[in-house]
Formats: structure tokens, C-alpha cells, sequence
């Protein structure tokens, strides 16, 4: 393999990783005040999101049939919700 062929594979490498890279740091702004509410963390911020909720706010004013309607929300995430934040 050549110089040129070796540079080739790793300048691929390198450009793929920063696109991964890129996307993880816009995925985690894109939810980072999502996370300051009790159950949302890194890992689910970003199915509340992708469903339409963008902010803190819109979580907590959602009906909790509308909240249940998310992947992975249930019942004992919403009372823990509704507990912390004094919304019953």
C-alpha cells in the first residue's frame, strides 16, 4: 500500500469520525435544557424531542395522554414529573 493510499484511508476515517462526532455534540445541544426536568437524561432527551417537545416548558404543560404517547414514557415517569415539578 502506498503513502498516497494510506493517507487516502485515513483522511476517511478521519472526516467520518468528525461528521459522527459533529452530530453527537448538535444531538446534546439540541436537548440540553430538556434534561434539567427529573427522568430525562442523555439517552431519552431525544425522543421528547424528535416528538415535538423543544423545551422544559412544553414537557410540562403536555397532557399526560400526549406525554404516554412518547416511546419509553410511562405512568411512573409522568407522576414522578408531575410530583417534582408541583404539577398534579
Amino acid at each position: 500500500m502506498t503513502i498516497r493510499t494510506k493517507f487516502s484511508l485515513l483522511k476517511s476515517k478521519l472526516i467520518l469520525f468528525f461528521k459522527k462526532e459533529s452530530k453527537n455534540i448538535e444531538d446534546s445541544e439540541k436537548c440540553e435544557n430538556l434534561t434539567t426536568l427529573p427522568g430525562i437524561g442523555i439517552k431519552n432527551c431525544k425522543v421528547f424531542f424528535d416528538a415535538g417537545y423543544k423545551t422544559p416548558e412544553a414537557i410540562i404543560a403536555a397532557a399526560d395522554k400526549d406525554l404516554m404517547s412518547i416511546p419509553g414514557v410511562g405512568i411512573t415517569f409522568i407522576k414522578n414529573l408531575r410530583k417534582k415539578v408541583g404539577r398534579i
